[in-house]
């Protein structure tokens, strides 16, 4: 997609994205107020999103996504979460890179011993058949650990809890557990998002390779953030494996 900064007015960014079917759009973003909707006009698709194809949905949504990055990077404002940055992102890799054995040993051993095994988690969150809003025995799909990482792109915490999503077959919906905890305003933060692992490799090693392994999670992530607005990642960064759990594209497209 093509976009550009068309112009800035009373804390309105107005942004203009060219759709990859060659269609205009004009996506007026409020800077001051989180909670007001984005403006987004068009006159090549239905206005109402219950008359629009799945793929019209879709470019709608990535031509958004598009138009609040451009936003982002092009002027002042911050826009968007770190974790929808991929210069963040970098950064967040440079940071686990160069973290020292023993720090992120200490910092991420919970992490990895809930990823292989999973029913103990469920078992200290309370994540239980009877205990959870539905009927069944609760699979764990995904669990989150957050890190902050300084302008000098260092860990200088490691957020305390697990944050974990679970559901299972018979349901469509996805419940979540845990403290969604925050870095300080002062730092960027990063969390990986990882399912369970099925069966760790015979000649996994930890933990450099758990390292590896949520190294190349932030990377997928930053294909991710690309494929939400419609683009194709960097090539160093167009790799397969689990990055965002959701977002405008197909995520069972890269999975193994």
């Amino acid at each position: 997609m093509k976009a550009k900064i068309i112009g800035t007015e009373d804390d309105i960014i107005g942004v203009q994205v060219i759709d990859p079917r060659g269609n205009v759009h004009l996506v007026e973003i409020d800077v001051e107020n989180e909670d007001t909707e984005d403006l987004h006009a068009q006159e090549s698709y239905p206005l109402d999103s219950s008359e629009r194809t799945d793929e019209q949905e879709r470019i709608m949504n990535q031509v958004a996504a598009r138009a609040r990055f451009e936003a982002h990077t092009q002027t002042e404002y911050e826009i968007l979460r770190d974790g929808w940055v991929p210069r963040q992102l970098r950064r967040g890799i440079d940071a686990l890179e160069n973290m020292p054995v023993k720090e992120f040993d200490e910092a991420f051993r919970e992490y990895y011993h809930a990823l292989i095994n999973p029913a103990k988690a469920k078992e200290e969150y309370g994540i239980t058949e009877g205990e959870v809003e539905f009927s069944g025995e609760p699979q764990i799909v995904l669990i989150m650990k957050g890190f902050c990482i300084n302008e000098q792109n260092e860990v200088v915490n490691v957020l305390p809890d697990l944050y974990l999503y679970y559901s299972n077959e018979h349901v469509n919906e996805t419940y979540t557990t845990g403290h969604a905890a925050s870095c300080s305003t002062d730092t960027t933060q990063i969390t990986p998002m990882i399912p369970p692992f099925k069966e760790p490799p015979a000649d996994f090693v930890y933990p450099e390779d758990f390292r590896g392994f949520l190294i190349h999670n932030i990377i997928c992530q930053i294909r991710d953030v690309y494929r939400n607005m419609g683009e194709k990642a960097p090539e160093q960064y167009d790799i397969d494996g689990y990055g965002k759990p959701k977002g405008n594209f197909d995520r069972d497209e890269y999975l193994p």
